[in-house]
């Protein structure tokens, strides 16, 4: 997987594994330049996207132009555009299944990458070697920095995303195995105005913007016979999108000031278990069975706001909240 990423075509040289998924028939960019998918007219929230067989709610970085898959963490990406497995619980456009990389056991290895964006490392190795490995990687934009030297006294600007991977593969036999595997990437940009120095006035226009997800999940697979193979996962995953705004006036130092503050938060918890069988009866004849629990948790548009103001010398302060 990872030398086809590599001879795709990249954004500022950002090499992208979902946008190795754009090339292939009925699969389409939509907006140029973009990481999202599309597959036969279904819109990119219509897939579903899997890391290490647990879903990922939004899995773009920079509003879509990245998406939030180091290359050098994964092993291997399948694109199921119809027809899919019943696993998988069914969805309107594709199915993209990622698997990170185990990890190898017997030597230490790993890649550093300099871009004109981001810069990203990685390094996998033996923990107990022929017994226990790790594969560890992570990657972090800069564009906040570059930017810093330019930027007014009183205006300020920051955007960043990083992504960090990291994944342990133990062998306990040659019938059991565990692999347990982190996931933890966020967006965040901060925009900021300021009017005036502290002697005279003081307003503060300030706008924060984070969003991002983080996976815990645990897979032990473990042969039964010769026929019978098992797989049992367990996982939690967390997506969360917040917005901040804060208007603060302070015409007379020493005196309360106008104070006004808004957030809006939206998430999605996950706690999932699975246990998975592989059944080879015949030598061409295989049968997968099965079952589940998921556990969702919605937070969908919890809002609230603060104002605090100067009211002929008492302080005001009064908070709003609703839910959507």
């Amino acid at each position: 997987t990872l030398a086809i990423v590599k001879t795709t075509p990249s954004l500022l040289g950002e090499e992208d594994v979902m946008r190795t998924r754009q090339r292939r028939p009925g699969v389409q960019a939509g907006t140029e330049g973009r990481a999202g998918v599309y597959v036969r007219g279904g819109g990119v929230d219509e897939n579903l996207v899997l890391l290490d067989g647990v879903p990922l709610y939004n899995v773009d970085h920079l509003f879509g132009f990245f998406s939030v898959f180091t290359p050098e963490a994964i092993k291997k990406v399948s694109l199921f555009k119809g027809s899919f497995p019943a696993r998988f619980g069914g969805r309107l456009s594709s199915v993209i299944d990622v698997r990170t990389n185990d990890g190898d056991m017997n030597k230490y290895h790993g890649t550093i990458g300099i871009g004109l964006l981001s810069s990203k490392l990685q390094l996998e190795g033996p923990i107990i070697k022929d017994r226990t490995s790790f594969n560890i990687s992570g990657r972090r934009s800069y564009l906040d920095l570059l930017a810093k030297p330019f930027m007014d006294k009183n205006q300020k600007f920051n955007y960043y995303f990083y992504d960090l991977n990291a994944k342990i593969n133990h062998r306990f036999n040659d019938r059991s195995r565990l692999f347990i595997s982190v996931y933890n990437g966020k967006d965040k940009m901060m925009t900021s105005h300021t009017d005036g120095d502290k002697d005279i006035s003081l307003s503060e226009d300030r706008s924060d913007l984070h969003w991002g997800n983080l996976l815990v999940a645990g897979r032990w697979n473990y042969q039964l016979s010769s026929k019978l193979f098992s797989n049992t996962t367990v996982a939690y995953t967390y997506y969360k999108f917040n917005l901040n705004q804060k208007y603060l006036e302070n015409s007379t130092p020493g005196k309360y000031g106008n104070d006004y503050s808004s957030d809006y938060s939206s998430g999605i918890k996950d706690l999932a278990f699975n246990v998975d069988f592989d059944y080879h009866p015949l030598p061409n004849h295989h049968i997968k069975f099965g079952g589940g629990y998921l556990n969702h948790h919605f937070k969908p548009e919890v809002q609230s706001s603060r104002m605090k103001y100067n009211d002929d010398g008492a302080l005001i302060d009064s908070t709003y909240t609703s839910m959507g």
